[in-house]
């Protein structure tokens, strides 16, 4: 009977390892991702199996191997509220507010645009110059900088940007 187990932890192991694999393609310029991301179904059956392995395995796991499997929830727990923590506005506030000041400190002659644009150049390399000139022009200070950030990345529209009113007709 301890197959059982083994296969529930493999479930779980699945479903992690699936997140990651989302997580590298999302990664991936749009031109090299794979063609079936694009389509709503494929997330609803993504997302469906993502869950159901995780909830199968969970408790397969916890049917045989209970302790292992609540030192487990402990490790994924503990794990999820740190990548909570480092997404979080707070943290992210923090820390482009101390690179700022180091970057400061070690160039007392920039402007502050500049130093900003340096800031947004090492967290992301890839974005574009004109993006980050453009984000560093718009919010001159290291929060506001932070805010944009945070939004770019969970993909969040700024506020008052509304796509379906662009696209009504006048």
């Amino acid at each position: 009977m301890p197959w059982i187990g083994v296969a529930g932890f493999a479930l779980i192991a699945a479903c992690i390892l699936s997140g990651l694999w989302l997580d590298h393609v999302r990664e991936l310029p749009v031109y090299q991702r794979p063609a079936v991301l694009i389509h709503p179904r494929f997330w609803m059956f993504y997302a469906s199996i993502r869950w159901v392995s995780f909830l199968a395995g969970w408790g397969l796991s916890s049917a045989v191997f209970p302790r292992a499997a609540l030192l487990l929830a402990l490790a994924l727990t503990a794990s999820w509220s740190w990548k909570r923590l480092l997404q979080g506005r707070r943290y992210r506030h923090r820390m482009i507010r101390q690179a700022f000041l180091r970057e400061r400190a070690r160039d007392p002659a920039a402007s502050d645009i500049q130093i900003l644009q340096r800031i947004l150049h090492s967290m992301h390399p890839r974005w574009g110059e004109e993006l980050i000139e453009q984000i560093a022009a718009d919010n001159p200070t290291p929060e506001g900088v932070s805010d944009m950030v945070l939004r770019i990345e969970r993909g969040a529209l700024p506020p008052g940007f509304s796509p379906s009113r662009m696209l009504r007709r006048r």
